[in-house]
């Protein structure tokens, strides 16, 4: 098992420089060439977030945009593209109908606060369509990420209540079969599975997740989420609270995709159902699709420029992570795409059946 997280971890060393290495030799190809040669009719572009204005300290090390380089993305993009709405996506998809030549449509996933407050304004003003991929448990801030409750415990808890409560999280770790001498360490193995845990350490360390949320407003509000829609914005599920799909049971990625869709369009009485995968969705099964296309229009994954084998699957382009700007995430993405294709691998595939 070591031997094969070992190999598994070089592995995506050497992709990461791979990557970089690329991403400096791109500047040798025109733009215009590149776009020509991929002949992409619809790019979609992925975000979360702006940078520096989350509250917790390491999603805040995040490499996103700030609001200068995301507006500065904009402008790129409306020289260089046709904006579209979801509805022209999804009737493209269903219906074959046709798209302007270079159309690019903007999504965001999370339903994060500063998309209402950073965001937003930015699309207004230069009259800007998008979707917003949401988590029912999170909306009006509800509740709180797995991720951000293991940051907020880990930032919180002294060393001193650590000590003197040493029995009591001991045993707490023991019955979810999490062992390790370390708070910490043992804190940072808790994976979604195991989440309840999580909340026994908020209890026994006396942390307010309500008064926190309440202070900080981390998650899009109702009354948000309307106004936007009433701006001519879109927006569709997420999964309930956004889990790793790899550690769910079938059964559970169809609820938690289904239920999420359900939720955004029974709540914003909308006439459209769309779903993005949180994380990635390499590993998700045409079984599962085969269970849940008859009540998405479309979906999303995160896996850049290129076919999926489902065609109403729609892959996103990753920008804001890259620290790079997004003329070089293009280009790389185009001539990704080009030497996928001319090694015949024009789709990205996936298992038929789930496999756990």
């Amino acid at each position: 098992m070591l031997q094969i997280e070992s190999y598994n971890l070089m592995v995506k060393k050497i992709k990461k420089i791979a990557k970089r290495i690329v991403y400096k030799f791109v500047v040798l190809f025109p733009f215009e060439m590149l776009n020509r040669i991929a002949n992409r009719k619809l790019l979609v572009i992925n975000y979360h977030s702006i940078m520096g204005v989350d509250p917790d300290g390491v999603i805040n090390k995040n490499k996103y945009r700030t609001e200068e380089e995301f507006e500065n993305d904009i402008v790129f993009l409306k020289k260089q593209y046709h904006f579209v709405h979801l509805q022209d996506v999804v009737d493209h998809k269903l219906s074959g109908k046709a798209l302007n030549a270079n159309s690019v449509l903007l999504t965001f996933d999370d339903g994060l606060r500063v998309v209402y407050d950073k965001i937003r304004p930015i699309l207004l003003k230069h009259g800007i369509s998008a979707v917003f991929f949401i988590n029912p448990n999170f909306i009006d801030n509800k509740d709180l990420h797995f991720q951000r409750k293991k940051n907020l415990i880990a930032r919180s808890v002294t060393s001193e209540q650590i000590k003197k409560q040493e029995i009591s999280w001991k045993s707490i770790f023991k019955h979810y079969f999490i062992s390790d001498e370390d708070f910490f360490r043992a804190i940072d193995r808790i994976n979604y599975k195991k989440s309840m845990v999580l909340n026994e350490l908020l209890i026994l360390f006396q942390i307010n997740t309500n008064t926190y949320l309440s202070s900080h407003n981390i998650y899009l509000k109702s009354d948000q989420v309307n106004t936007m829609i009433s701006e001519g914005f879109y927006f569709g599920g997420h999964s309930m609270d956004h889990p790793k799909y790899d550690e769910l049971c079938l059964t559970d990625q169809v609820n938690q995709t289904l239920n999420s869709v359900k939720w955004v369009k029974e709540k914003f009485k909308l006439n459209y159902s769309v779903f993005a995968f949180p994380l990635r969705d390499n590993n998700i099964s045409i079984e599962l699709f085969d269970k849940i296309n008859s009540r998405c229009d479309v979906t999303f994954g995160v896996a850049g420029m290129g076919d999926d084998i489902i065609p109403t699957h729609i892959q996103r382009i990753d920008v804001e992570s890259t620290g790079v700007s997004i003329k070089r995430v293009l280009k790389f993405e185009y001539l990704k795409f080009i030497l996928r294709k001319m090694l015949g691998k024009t789709y990205y595939k996936r298992p038929k059946y789930f496999k756990k």
